[in-house]
């Protein structure tokens, strides 16, 4: 993740046409293999499950982290037999977090310290890795160097539904709270995800990266109007399709990020607020205010200072956040402080982690859960 400002030069944007023909193949059906891993970063209470999927001809390799109860041979609680009302009692969230580039699954595993949480919560993580296609592209997905391959269905996107489709069948995942974080280009794939499978993935994390619509990177430059917000936000809406929802967006960014400009950020908010508003609109219901509800300032000790914007839609409910962190460069916020994860994680951040999860708990694909979480916290 902290790497050189690849994500905006040419060599991101690479010729695709000699991979065409192979991402046209046909789908072959999501196999999981799930391989255990010895030692966890957690404490070793949980699993932590290494398995592959297929996507067009093309392999994908994931981990997953099991909660300390969910035993690696467990079925989900409908194959195993039981009653459907005790298996939905039964069934957790899932978190799927994706990786910058230059990194792998199992790094950003340690790095972000999600597992902990989960151990803690009682939660499912899932880490999708790259494609060989995408590890020659400095393992940046491709919802960065080539955004006019993914969809629904194709490219990294359908790859990494795929594995929640996998996941979901081989353990009690609900499939009501499936939520998706990114850092750097693992951002741009989950604004990719959200904007390809809002049927799927009941809110959205962003770190250190920028909104995604229709095969497009979204971060335009300082002073653009609202109307090149609206024109992406009619975009995104066609893109989502008849499955269109209010999406749920947590965004966190350093001030001092000099590979994706923090500018990125607030235009990321206000581009799915822009969303959200079209998709009430079209529903007569009122619109999302201008401002925020409530903006509040915090401080690491001895660390970074930080500032959350909260934006609530009608009843009060927060749908966006912006986390703005003073000082902090291209990282995992408030991740290990082990030297082995300092190229991808700073201690001294806020915990995205806690922050985003905070975040998802509030919100299913349904909608906001009552009573909603208000404001302030």
């Amino acid at each position: 993740m902290r790497r050189r400002g690849l994500w905006f030069s040419a060599a991101a944007c690479v010729a695709v046409a000699g991979i065409t023909a192979l991402l046209a193949a046909p789908v072959p059906v999501p196999v999981p293999v799930p391989v255990p891993v010895p030692g966890h970063a957690a404490g070793g209470l949980g699993r932590y499950l290494h398995g592959t999927v297929s996507e067009r001809g093309v392999g994908y390799d994931y981990a997953v982290y099991l909660p300390p109860d969910l035993a690696p041979g467990l079925a989900s609680g409908l194959a195993s037999g039981l009653p459907p009302g005790l298996a939905a009692a039964r069934a957790v969230p899932l978190v799927v977090v994706l990786h910058g580039c230059a990194a792998t699954a199992d790094q950003i595993a340690a790095a972000s310290q999600y597992d902990a949480l989960a151990e803690r919560a009682r939660f499912i993580v899932l880490y999708p890795d790259v494609s060989t296609l995408d590890v020659v592209h400095e393992r940046c997905w491709r919802g960065m160097w080539a955004p006019d391959l993914e969809g629904r269905g194709k490219g990294d996107a359908g790859a990494v539904a795929a594995m929640v489709g996998a996941v979901s069948t081989r353990w009690p995942v609900d499939r009501h709270r499936v939520y998706a974080i990114g850092v750097s280009s693992g951002a741009f794939e989950a604004a990719a995800l959200a904007t390809y499978y809002p049927d799927r993935f009941a809110a959205l994390g962003m770190l250190s990266g920028a909104a995604y619509v229709g095969g497009q990177f979204a971060c335009r430059p300082a002073g653009a109007g609202p109307a090149s917000t609206g024109a992406l936000a009619l975009a995104a809406l066609s893109q989502m399709g008849p499955r269109a929802r209010l999406m749920p967006v947590i965004v966190m960014h350093g001030t001092a990020d000099t590979t994706i400009d923090y500018q990125c950020a607030p235009q990321a908010i206000s581009l799915w607020l822009a969303v959200d508003d079209l998709i009430l609109r079209r529903e007569r219901l009122p619109a999302l205010p201008d401002s925020p509800a409530e903006v509040r300032q915090g401080l690491v000790p001895g660390g970074h200072a930080y500032t959350v914007a909260s934006y609530a839609d009608a009843s009060g409910c927060v749908i966006s956040q912006l986390w703005t962190i003073r000082g902090m460069g291209h990282f995992w916020s408030g991740g290990s402080a082990d030297p082995a994860s300092a190229l991808y994680s700073d201690p001294r951040g806020p915990s995205a982690a806690t922050a985003s999860w905070t975040f998802f708990t509030h919100w299913t694909l349904s909608g906001p859960r009552r009573p909603c979480q208000p404001p302030a916290r």
